[in-house]
C-alpha cells in the first residue's frame, strides 16, 4: 500500500474482514466519503465525492467474496462493489480516527475510500 499517507497504516487480515466491516460501519456511519478507483491502466478515476457512508459490508468467499460500500440516501443508498478483494489497509490519524481505506483486488487495481 503506497497511496495512503497517515500517522498509522495497518493491513487488516482477511479472516477479520466480516467483523471488522461491522465495527467500521458502526463507528463511521454518516461520515462523508470520497471513492476513487485506481489502476495502472486507467490511473485514478473518481467515483463518489461528498456522499455520506451508509455501510461497508463484506461477504466472505462462500457468499461472493466482495466488499459492498453503500453511500448516499439512507432509505435508497447507492453502492459500489469491490469483487474479489485480496488486501485491505486502514489509515488512521494521530487520534486514531480512520482517514482512509484501500481495498486491493487481484491484478493490483485498488479502491480508495477517503473519509472526512
Amino acid at each position: 500500500m503506497t497511496n495512503i499517507a497517515s500517522d498509522e497504516t495497518k493491513k487488516i487480515p482477511a479472516k477479520r474482514w466480516a467483523d471488522w466491516s461491522a465495527t467500521f460501519t458502526n463507528g463511521n456511519h454518516g461520515r462523508v466519503l470520497k471513492i476513487e478507483l485506481v489502476s495502472d491502466e486507467a490511473g485514478a478515476e473518481p467515483l463518489v465525492n461528498g456522499a455520506p457512508l451508509v455501510a461497508l459490508d463484506y461477504d466472505p468467499a462462500g457468499k461472493g467474496s466482495n466488499f459492498v460500500i453503500s453511500y448516499g440516501d439512507e432509505t435508497a443508498p447507492s453502492s459500489h462493489v469491490v469483487a474479489g478483494p485480496v488486501a485491505l489497509w486502514q489509515a488512521q490519524d494521530e487520534n486514531g480516527l480512520v482517514v482512509s481505506l484501500e481495498i486491493e483486488v487481484e491484478g493490483g487495481s485498488r479502491t480508495i475510500i477517503t473519509l472526512n
